[in-house]
């Protein structure tokens, strides 16, 4: 029977440059990694930050990269191994 793997986070940062040479090591030593992107909540609740461009269907300045977080997951059974080969590079 499937059951399903529990993915851990290792590491988090705004560089995406950090996050993509984390995952060649993690690959290179056969961990199956996977990534996604986030953005911040914006502070102020619901609506903060809305502007008619959102959707007027003007275009809009490109949001700074330095905006967006990038996460690194691994499976859980590998996280030791994962924060180990993390912190040798």
């Amino acid at each position: 029977m499937f059951r399903m793997r529990r993915r851990v986070t290792v590491l988090e940062s705004r560089n995406e440059e950090e996050i993509e040479s984390a995952r060649t090591v993690l690959t290179g030593a056969g961990l199956d990694v996977k990534t996604w992107d986030s953005e911040p909540m914006p502070v102020g609740g619901c609506g903060a930050q809305m502007r008619p461009s959102d959707w007027s269907g003007r275009k809009t300045p490109a949001k700074a990269q330095s905006n967006t977080i990038h996460h690194l997951l691994v499976y859980k059974e590998d996280e030791e191994k994962a924060r180990q080969l993390l912190s040798e590079n």
